[in-house]
């Protein structure tokens, strides 16, 4: 195959933060890919990041890296708002395509990108890199293997305090901003990948900036069927959080720092009766494991192994939770 003979070239559309801190140094430290281009609305910032981060090509602008026949792959790591038409172009270039959460900003939106994906046989992902921590998929085994009895309840909190940052999209609601959007769809990920299907309802609330208008801080209550039930919170003005605990019939489990491990040694405790088991799980990159991932389904022509599909799937239950806090009432997902 192509791929099998040659590094993948990747592209990487806005000089985020995120890109920056995490995204360069997975690409480069896995085998088989290459930081290529780099692209701006600033071409001098581009041409920084060029001689910084030693990319091959600094861009004038999005469009001219989607045009370029050299780059294979491309990472999006714009506000929430450009995902969808960004992710699209792409695809129709016939780049392979890697989405930062959210992947969209409705599942309307998510459901055209992954068409778009579709139509042109490429890989569409979302890039939610902590389900490729080795924490998560030993937290995944624990409840397969029936340690805790039948599942009952989850819960999950991401929250960090985010003073007012009025140059960030996450301050602008018509760019996707709010917590809900930044860090609650770790949330509403995780309890669908633990319980291992999809919630049935979702009643929601919400704190509301009353000058910025994007929601500070979300609950929401995800009932699932047989009754099991997941209660998620996420905020911009609360102290540090990032963890989620499921509880079963014979045993619960706590698993700390699951959204943001940031290269450190992390834990799962497991506690049944009056024992207390704790698996302490290595530092690791997830990114890489992420990249590494994509890469393989790439250079073999395989499925990724979470694509738009599931992308499509936590957005339904965001439109359901947004639908809620408006409305007030509990909205069934579709």
């Amino acid at each position: 195959m192509f791929f099998m003979k040659r590094k993948i070239k990747w592209g990487i559309l806005g000089c985020a933060s995120i890109a920056e801190r995490a995204m360069l140094s997975a690409i480069k430290s896995v085998k088989n890919g290459v930081t290529y281009g780099i692209a701006s609305r600033d071409f001098k910032k581009a041409q920084a990041w060029k001689n910084a981060h030693k990319f091959v090509v600094a861009y004038p602008d999005y469009q001219s890296m989607i045009d370029d026949p050299m780059v294979d792959a491309v990472y999006i790591p714009l506000a929430n708002h450009l995902h969808c038409e960004w992710a699209i172009r792409a695809a129709k270039a016939g780049k392979h395509v890697l989405v930062e959460k959210p992947f969209a900003m409705n599942a309307e939106e998510a459901r055209k990108m992954a068409e778009a994906a579709q139509s042109t046989n490429v890989i569409m992902m979302e890039a939610f890199m902590y389900k490729y921590h080795v924490q998560n998929e030993k937290a995944l085994r624990y409840i397969r293997k029936n340690d805790l009895g039948d599942i009952r309840w989850l819960h999950s909190s991401f929250t960090f305090d985010y003073p007012v940052d009025v140059d960030n999209y996450r301050w602008h609601p018509e760019f996707g901003g709010g917590a809900l959007y930044d860090v609650g769809c770790y949330t509403v990920s995780v309890a669908r990948m633990m319980f291992e299907e999809e919630p049935v309802s979702v009643y929601a609330t919400a704190r509301i900036h009353p000058k910025y208008g994007i929601d500070t801080s979300a609950t929401l209550h995800l009932n699932f069927p047989k009754g099991k039930v997941a209660q998620l919170d996420c905020s911009f003005e609360s102290t540090f959080q990032s963890y989620f605990e499921v509880v079963g019939t014979t045993g619960r489990m706590v698993v700390d720092r699951a959204f943001s491990q940031k290269m450190r040694d992390t834990n799962i405790f497991v506690y049944q009766s009056d024992m207390v088991k704790k698996a302490v799980i290595r530092r690791q990159d997830p990114y890489a494991r992420m990249i590494d991932d994509i890469q393989e389904s790439i250079r073999h022509n395989k499925q990724a192994r979470f694509g738009a599909s599931e992308a499509i799937s936590n957005m339904k239950v965001l439109d359901a939770a947004f639908k809620s806090i408006k409305t007030g009432k509990e909205i069934p997902i579709e």
